[in-house]
């Protein structure tokens, strides 16, 4: 197309409302320092574009221009070009405006986006950080929890937004036009607030292609790659990590000991800062624990619990305080525990991890339903009643957080606790990774495919047996049949000849 033509054409759309394809799926990511931010957007021709900032709406006076990645060929419907700008050098705990432009060759604006705005971290780490936090969201309108979000965050109450897995059901899905509408929707809000995500099951399509593109999380290059879809990231007084539990699913285990001395090594350091920085909490999309009616993972049916062998000794033993779980159409608390024995049944300084599954923000499968009769370290779970609900999590100072799961239906407080602790650092005491005496904590746990093989082949051998014992017996019987048969057979013809 010629340049002169496609300027005319874009000048035509001066504002979102009156534009075919302005650059849209805006939102917004931490980058690697608290000083940055990271901008992305969507659009659907080859064309230069940047954020135009500042710190008053009228006056963007900063730029700074976008990297683009390209959709596979088979996302036909979805708009192929994703841009990834970062905003850097920023001021702590300060109000940016922005607004993403597209440019002629001339490096003109000839196209933009609406002004959008957001806060930078503060270094203040005497006051309370707020989070929302959930999982399982489809890319449906009518879901009541993206109306709620929206006013979540223009309350300007919270830092961040984490979305532990599962987008769009799925963000492939159509050809990537259900991903670019899962992306619209989440507009209104992640355009204003950092929306940090961690992968599910939901995202595998496509290699996670959709997913590792779509998004920019810190510390990982982009597109994200296959070996790296985990993170962490210091905000105040938390140490966040994002880990994948997709790796025990996926491409032959091959990254689970990748990202397993990963976290190893994140969370010996962060333990060795837990005086400036004294909470850790996980986030993963599968969990470790549920009480929910069904075969998944975490129900501990048949072979499974994959996610709970490869990483709860790890947690545990490098005193990870709390764990946030989804992937499970409910909601459901558990008390602190380890290796199914629960240590207390408070929240009082626990000496094992607590586990928060919230995964029901609403999605086109349901609710999963709860087993009738919950296991002893369940302490609240809801399914139906817990239908798009989210939670929020409160960092109030170095020993308490609270946790709230609230309906987003009739703004309903579904659940809430406090989390008490006094005394930060590993559950398990004097420990060491390194030498012959290492724990056993610090060594990757064996893969699962193998241990799945050997007891596949056991399986095999064992019903190789059973068959080979059953035709055996079964010979045994038919040839003890036939025996018996000749000799009542030829018995009446002897007492005939007896007869005669």
């Amino acid at each position: 197309m010629d340049i002169q033509l496609l300027s005319i054409l874009l000048m035509l759309c001066i504002t979102d409302s009156l534009c075919l394809r302005c650059p849209e799926q805006i939102h917004l990511s931490f980058g690697d320092e608290h000083e940055t931010m990271v901008v992305m957007w969507s659009i659907d021709v080859q064309i230069q574009c940047q954020v135009e900032y500042g710190e008053s709406p009228d006056l963007l006076k900063y730029s700074a221009r976008s990297n683009v990645s390209e959709l596979p060929e088979w996302s036909s419907k979805a708009l192929k070009y994703i841009h990834k700008a970062e905003v850097k050098n920023l001021k702590a705990g300060t109000r940016y405006y922005y607004r993403v432009v597209a440019l002629d060759d001339t490096e003109h604006a000839v196209i933009g986006s609406s002004v959008h705005s957001f806060i930078t971290l503060t270094n203040n780490t005497g006051i309370p950080h707020k989070y929302l936090l959930y999982g399982d969201l489809g890319a449906n309108a009518d879901f009541p929890i993206y109306r709620k979000l929206e006013e979540e965050v223009a309350s300007n109450n919270y830092t961040a937004i984490w979305h532990v897995g599962d987008m769009a059901y799925d963000l492939t899905s159509d050809y990537g036009q259900t991903g670019d509408r899962f992306m619209q929707l989440i507009q209104p809000f992640a355009a204003n607030i950092s929306y940090m995500t961690s992968p599910g099951n939901h995202e595998i399509p496509g290699d996670f292609m959709h997913y590792r593109t779509r998004f920019s999380m810190p510390g990982i290059e982009w597109p994200m790659p296959l070996t790296k879809m985990w993170y962490s990231y210091d905000i105040g007084l938390v140490h966040f990590i994002s880990y994948s539990t997709e790796v025990y699913f996926n491409h032959n285990e091959d990254y689970v000991c990748t990202q397993f001395y990963w976290l190893l090594d994140d969370l010996i350091k962060a333990n060795q800062k837990r005086d400036k920085r004294p909470w850790i909490i996980a986030m993963g999309h599968r969990p470790m624990y549920c009480s929910n009616n069904n075969a998944d993972d975490c129900t501990s049916r048949f072979i499974s619990s994959w996610v709970k062998h490869g990483l709860e000794r790890l947690f545990h033993a490098q005193g990870v305080d709390l764990i946030i779980e989804a992937h499970e159409h409910s909601y459901e608390r558990l008390w602190p525990l380890y290796d199914e024995k629960v240590y207390a049944t408070s929240y009082d300084n626990p000496q094992a991890c607590v586990h928060v599954i919230s995964g029901a923000a609403g999605n086109l499968e349901g609710v999963d339903w709860m087993r009738r009769r919950p296991e002893a370290w369940s302490a609240f779970r809801e399914d139906k009643t817990s239908q798009y609900s989210y939670g929020r999590l409160t960092i109030q100072n170095h020993t308490h957080l609270s946790f709230e799961q609230v309906s987003a239906q009739d703004n309903s407080l579904r659940d809430k606790f406090w989390l008490v602790q006094n005394a930060h650092g590993p559950f398990i005491k004097n420990i060491t990774c390194e030498g012959p005496k290492r724990h056993e904590s610090c060594v990757c746990p064996p893969i699962n495919i193998y241990v799945f093989l050997i007891i596949v082949l056991a399986l095999g051998m064992l019903f190789v047996i059973v068959v080979s014992i059953i035709g055996c017996f079964c010979c045994w019987r038919r040839s003890r049949a036939l025996k018996f048969h000749g000799y009542v057979t030829l018995h009446p013809h002897n007492n005939i000849d007896h007869e005669h």
